[in-house]
């Protein structure tokens, strides 16, 4: 089984004063996928730091060196399964319909994006939509996404900084 680290809107330095401490969530991850708004670069560096395989994507609230640093959308293939990175746009509402329609056809089972702030854990017509949150605010949240043969699922965690 592959486990991975999901996270997104960290909005440090605007909105979060101190990068989260994630170091026991990744202690437990075979991978990390960032979502978008990291907003500095230092953040991307921090996640690359832990050593462990990493795929990322820009959001509308960063910086723009993290935009040169991330494309807009990825698609990579885990397990044998195919995952849409987006950050996300617009309201919460339609997301998951924008989101699918960012990808134009391509052949995806899983699309992982962020933007909203609010998690995202489901199924819809057969394929995986995953939303982990944000690191910011006063409901600080990630997720795990796991693979194993043909199965991909998804668990969303609260956020603490001592835990």
């Amino acid at each position: 089984m592959i486990k991975i680290l999901v996270v997104s809107d960290i909005h440090y330095p605007i909105r979060r004063l101190e990068l989260p401490n994630l170091e026991r969530y990744v202690s437990k991850a075979d991978m990390i996928l960032g979502l978008g708004d990291f907003v500095d670069i230092q953040v991307v560096s921090y996640l690359k730091s832990f050593g462990k395989p990493f795929a990322g994507v820009h959001g509308n609230m960063d910086f723009d060196d993290v935009k040169r640093s991330l494309p807009e959308t990825f698609v990579l293939n885990v397990g044998g399964i195919n995952i849409g990175l987006y950050h996300g746009n617009g309201g919460p509402k339609g997301i998951e319909k924008r989101v699918f329609s960012k990808f134009n056809g391509k052949n995806i089972d899983a699309y992982l994006f962020g933007h909203s702030h609010k998690p995202v854990n489901r199924y819809i017509d057969g394929k995986f939509y995953f939303n982990p949150g944000t690191l910011c605010g006063a409901r600080q949240t990630l997720g795990f996404v796991y693979i194993d043969f043909d199965n991909i699922w998804g668990e969303i965690k609260t956020y603490s900084d001592n835990a």
